[in-house]
């Protein structure tokens, strides 16, 4: 049943007036157009764009449209992106990467590949570095991933998923208020906060690589998006990014490893049915202990 509405979905989607709109905007007749993506009302399109072929990706939620003002973030900073072609207040017009003559949509197996780890490594040191003085300035009011770490949410995760006796959750519970200060002492800087490599593009000798899809940038500290990327890499590449990107701060990736598992099980807790990818927020849960040297050194 849900296999046959998701199609009926792509066949109409197409053809409904928000996207038609969308496409008169930009002076393209949709002609060819073929759906990439429609989840969670954004709207992924090839359409054609004179001879060549160019990426529409729409958004029904104006929550979403934040993503439109991130590409321009991210340009002011220097941080490269895909190319911009177009944009409305409900659209972006982006060059179609599967045409492309240098750079190819990654795959599974760059994220063992030495050369695409070093080169994402850049791209990540330079988001970092660069977003820090935009943040300074401009990210009073920014999505933080951070903002979830607080008593009233670590109380409702307790309830929600029956972890009222969890051990982690005490121990963060009874450290919460200089927690908490370290976390609010510590550098912002534009975060991605979903790395993963479908999500990215190499150059195709790989000496270049980028992220793209950026309705999740944010404000944040550094050391929660390293440990994004270098989550799927082997150790010998874990040591190869830090050799390009520079080693994390200590006190940072502790402060990031504690609260990783509050912020995963509030975003769980938005979905009807448990997600599998926050059942290792409960098994890292029980991974914190009261003796960690790093609880006496917060204090």
């Amino acid at each position: 049943m849900n296999n046959q509405n998701d199609t009926s979905s792509k066949d109409n989607i197409l053809q409904t007036s928000f996207f038609q709109n969308e496409l008169k905007h930009y002076g393209i007749s949709g002609e060819g157009a073929g759906l990439i993506r429609n989840k969670d009302g954004v709207i992924v399109a090839r359409v054609r764009r004179g001879e060549k072929t160019a990426v529409l990706k729409c958004f029904e939620k104006k929550e979403f449209c934040r993503e439109i003002k991130n590409y321009e973030i991210l340009q002011s900073c220097g941080v490269p992106t895909i190319a911009v072609l177009g944009k409305s207040d409900r659209s972006v017009l982006l060059e179609d990467i599967s045409a492309s003559d240098g750079y190819r949509l990654a795959e599974k197996q760059d994220l063992n590949d030495p050369a695409a780890v070093k080169a994402i490594a850049k791209w990540y040191k330079l988001l970092h570095t660069n977003g820090l003085e935009y943040v300074r300035k401009y990210g009073a009011g920014m999505y933080a991933e951070w903002d979830d770490f607080t008593v009233d949410r670590i109380e409702a995760v307790k309830e929600r998923f029956g972890l009222a006796e969890s051990k982690g959750l005490k121990i963060i519970t009874g450290y919460f208020d200089i927690i908490r200060r370290k976390m609010d002492e510590a550098p912002m800087t534009l975060t991605y906060n979903d790395f993963y490599y479908t999500n990215m593009v190499v150059k195709k000798d790989l000496s270049e690589a980028l992220m793209f899809d950026y309705n999740l940038l944010g404000k944040g500290c550094y050391a929660s998006d390293v440990r994004n990327v270098t989550y799927w890499y082997s150790e010998e590449n874990k040591k190869l990014f830090f050799s390009e990107y520079g080693k994390p701060d200590k006190e940072l990736l502790f402060l990031d490893k504690i609260s990783a598992p509050v912020i995963t099980l509030c975003y769980a807790m938005k979905r009807n049915i448990f997600p599998n990818w926050a059942k290792e927020a409960i098994r890292d849960l029980d991974d914190i202990s009261e003796t960690t040297d790093f609880y006496k050194k917060l204090t």
